[in-house]
């Protein structure tokens, strides 16, 4: 039997869609239509009113592809306002995109999730480069310390958090100038100096980790 395995752009589509993504939906209630009565049509006396706009929602989610996203606005909007997904339309989707990916920021997470023994409130700070990257730790951290499932919990705000403000959990990872944060090296692979010293074979198998 063959195995059919996906090409580097696949894996790379695949993992980007493994991944989690930050979508803003809007949606809204469908627009009521107006009843007109037969018997007074007929008759002429039928006055033209234009029906009420319904107001409009925005909500920003973390979900991995556009269906979960979907789904979890219609999950908070019936929440909240009370709109269930039949008496809803859907305007637009919009993937947010960070302006900056390689640049390290502090993120503030506020939470509320639902364990065994109840509804908890949590705050959270995580250091990553992106807020999706945020988003996947914390997830894991809860699946990990609190036995938590992604479905039962719910974010409720993010912020970026300045170096100076950050809790005492972030502050070793952040150092300063005067005491900057130093990466031990664990792994080093010796390379030859020049191209005529570079062996195929040693008859001493090197030390990599010092």
């Amino acid at each position: 039997c063959f195995i059919l395995r996906p090409y580097a752009d696949d894996r790379r589509e695949l993992g980007n869609r493994m991944g989690y993504h930050h979508y803003e939906v809007i949606g809204r209630r469908k627009p009521k239509e107006a009843k007109v009565d037969p018997e007074a049509a007929l008759k002429g006396e039928v006055k033209k009113e234009e029906p009420e706009e319904p107001k409009i929602y925005r909500m920003k989610i973390f979900a991995p592809n556009t269906v979960v996203a979907r789904s979890r606005f219609w999950y908070f909007l019936a929440k909240l306002k009370k709109i269930k997904r039949a008496n809803g339309e859907i305007i637009a989707i919009n993937e947010i995109f960070e302006k900056q990916p390689n640049h390290i920021q502090n993120y503030g997470m506020w939470l509320r999730y639902d364990s065994r023994s109840g509804t908890h409130n949590m705050y959270k700070e995580y250091r990553d480069t992106t807020l999706t990257g945020a988003v996947e730790k914390m997830y894991a951290e809860l699946a990990s310390r609190h036995r938590c499932r992604k479905a039962s919990i719910q974010i409720i705000k993010t912020c970026i958090v300045k170096d100076k403000d950050v809790t005492a959990r972030l502050v070793p990872f952040i150092g300063s100038k005067s005491a900057p944060v130093e990466f031990a090296l664990l792994h080093r692979v010796p390379r030859a100096a020049s191209r005529r010293q570079k062996k195929v074979f040693s008859a001493h198998r090197p030390c990599t980790f010092f």
